[in-house]
């Protein structure tokens, strides 16, 4: 016999096992939906309609293609003319983590409706973010005092130290190490009321050059730390010697043990006093290269050094919080928006001429790119220079650089609660914002002065490479995407393929696909770049390499301007050497002068009812010899149609890799 203490339990456990049953009961009656009335509503959650009929799609709008299974297959029906355009984004936010997508086409497949995905139409972000979708964060950073911030103009510091000294990370190894730092001995050389200029003694101030000091001075006194303080916020008086400290320095030419040459920097670090040396100067500074010159350049550069230096003095701002400072804001980040606060385009012109080379290749968030392996990777800088700017102009408010800077978290959660948007929506919108950049030249970054919009800086723009992949001719196609970069897959067929087609695709996890049906306006370039070899032996020249240029344009354009620049993700500027041609300038033979570029028309021909014309481009090697460092020659055109518009095309030339000593032997064996 049971113990009755054991059975009483028992009872009252069966008792409240019996009313819980009665109650859920009663709950799932009061919910269900009436078999009776029609009218009560019956709620469930669709994760993919049963047919494409049930979801109606506007193919004047972006499509997303959402898989439900690892493969999926869509249909498309291809008529006389039609094209699409297909956006494959790598969302995976790890770096290194390029991802293959593999592609195959079927034609008359019979197949008409979506399997493992289907399509739903992509909301178009508005031009501006409306007041209450601004994402105010939760917590706000409290501002710096005026105490404890750079001294107004109208103060007057005490005289700043003859001679300082600083730690600087020079060699390729960890940043960790304190043994990779060395010990900078400086002289004060200039000072103003709100900034100290400091040379490292290694170097004579006769050796800068002139003007350098004075154009520092005075461009940031009167152009630069009111404008960063007022629209980004203020810089802290880390050292409280009431300035900025600028240390001018030749070991800015040979860092990472002599492999790397920048201008300027910021160290985060250096704007934490809990940071020790050799990893921290205690000191609201910028590091400048020695060798820097006066002018554009220069703005733009102290522009973007000194919002680093606001953003690192506010995230280090040691608040009253329990959690202490802010941690250092991510790298892309900084960097860009860096890169929004900058007048011109002289940081910024080569790095996005680059990104729109080869997009697939450059992911957009990168923590850390020195540790990535990816710091001074102008691609990765020109995309997130552009996506910046392009969460710049959709704010409402215009003060989207002080509500950036304010913010107290990083990385995508910061910029989803900025645009009130999820990060993987944001980069569809902005991906198909970079589609428009090539297919509607209307669409361009936005430039100074009174150059044209296909303009930015010294360079062309094209907007982003597109790969076409003609079904016609080739049934696979496939691309290499970074993590979080975007694959443009231009699609088309020649005019006998027509008719219903299926697309298969074999992705990834993180893949986000969105299709684009392009409009029939006739007004596609298609442009192409291969070596021409002059004889009948085909042996290369062993003074100059030709290049014929195809350009294939609508009936009645005519082809204004051509660009050719060296290109590479770790190219800069100077090395790049853009060079403009204009084609009513071109002379009708080609030369052969040693040491300088040559174009010219070759021919002008009809084909399929568009208009073809070659040039030739004649490089001597003894030019090819520099661009040791160049992935490629990127080659550029802008065309105006007939109607007075003009449309843009690029393409990409690889450089031959055989050097020209073992040409001129093959010349010589030949001659034998």
């Amino acid at each position: 016999m049971l113990p009755r203490r054991f059975f009483n339990q028992f009872t009252v456990f069966f008792f409240a096992i019996s009313t819980l049953c009665i109650a859920l009961g009663i709950q799932s009656v009061r919910t269900a939906p009436s078999k009776i009335n029609p009218s009560v509503p019956k709620v469930l959650t669709a994760r993919k309609p049963v047919s494409s009929q049930t979801q109606p799609i506007d193919w004047d709008q972006p499509v997303k293609i959402i898989p439900t299974g690892k493969q999926p297959r869509f249909p498309l029906s291809l008529t006389e003319g039609d094209e699409y355009l297909l956006i494959i984004n790598n969302l995976e936010q790890a770096s290194h983590r390029t991802q293959t997508v593999q592609l195959s086409a079927e034609f008359d497949s019979g197949k008409k409706t979506p399997l493992d995905c289907y399509f739903q139409n992509t909301p178009r972000l508005p031009q501006t973010l409306s007041e209450n979708q601004r994402g105010v964060p939760s917590q706000a950073v409290r501002l710096p005092s005026h105490q404890t911030a750079i001294r107004e103009s109208n103060s007057k510091p005490e005289s700043a130290a003859r001679e300082r000294s600083f730690y600087l990370f020079v060699t390729d190894g960890s940043l960790s190490d304190r043994n990779q730092y060395s010990k900078i001995k400086s002289r004060l050389i200039q000072q103003s009321d709100r900034v100290a200029i400091y040379l490292d003694q290694q170097q004579k101030e006769n050796e800068l050059a002139p003007g350098l000091v004075d154009g520092i001075l005075e461009t940031l006194e009167h152009q630069v730390l009111d404008k960063i303080t007022s629209q980004c916020g203020p810089i802290r008086d880390v050292d409280q010697d009431g300035r900025f400290t600028i240390l001018l320095s030749p070991w800015l030419s040979k860092l990472q043990g002599g492999k790397t040459s920048i201008n300027g920097f910021v160290r985060p670090s250096d704007f934490r006093e809990t940071v020790s040396e050799p990893f921290s100067n205690h000191c609201d500074m910028l590091y400048l290269n020695s060798a820097l010159k006066p002018g554009q350049e220069l703005l733009d550069l102290l522009s973007h050094e000194v919002t680093h230096a606001a953003v690192s003095s506010l995230r280090a701002f040691q608040s009253k919080s329990p959690a202490g400072p802010l941690m250092d804001e991510e790298d892309w980040l900084n960097e860009g928006i860096a890169h929004i606060m900058e007048p011109g385009y002289t940081n910024r012109d080569y790095r996005i001429s680059e990104f729109y080379r080869k997009p697939e290749a450059y992911p957009l968030v990168v923590p850390d790119y020195y540790r990535a392996q990816l710091w001074r990777n102008h691609g990765c800088r020109g995309a997130v220079s552009l996506f910046l700017d392009w969460c710049n102009q959709i704010e409402c408010t215009q003060r989207f650089p002080y509500r950036f800077t304010h913010h107290p978290l990083t990385g995508t959660r910061k910029i989803e609660q900025l645009t009130a948007h999820p990060f993987p929506e944001l980069f569809r919108l902005w991906s198909l914002s970079l589609a428009q950049q090539t297919l509607h030249p209307g669409t361009r970054v936005k430039t100074v002065g009174d150059q044209s919009p296909f303009h930015c800086g010294k360079f062309l723009l094209a907007g982003p490479a597109f790969q076409t992949w003609d079904l016609s001719n080739n049934p696979q196609a496939s691309m290499n995407i970074a993590s979080t970069a975007s694959g443009f897959l231009h699609l088309k067929t020649d005019e006998i393929q027509n008719g219903n087609i299926t697309i298969n695709v074999n992705g990834f996890s993180k893949m986000q696909l969105t299709l684009l049906k392009i409009s029939q306006n006739g007004n596609r370039l298609s442009l192409t770049a291969t070596e021409h070899l002059p004889g009948t032996n085909n042996i290369p020249s062993v003074e100059f390499l030709d290049v014929r240029l195809t350009c294939k344009h609508p009936a009645g354009s005519t082809v204004e301007t051509i660009s050719v620049e060296s290109s590479g993700a770790y190219l800069s500027r100077s090395s790049r050497r853009p060079r403009l041609f204009q084609t009513a300038s071109l002379n009708a033979l080609l030369t052969s002068q040693s040491g300088k570029f040559e174009m010219t028309n070759e021919r002008t021909y009809e084909e399929n009812g568009k208009q073809v014309t070659d040039f030739l481009i004649r490089i001597p090697r003894t030019i090819l010899q520099k661009e040791t460092k160049a992935d490629c020659l990127t080659f550029k055109m802008i065309v105006q149609t007939e109607t007075q518009m003009h449309i843009a095309a690029q393409t990409d030339f690889k450089l031959p890799t055989q050097p020209v000593q073992r040409l001129t032997e093959a010349s010589k064996s030949t001659k034998n």
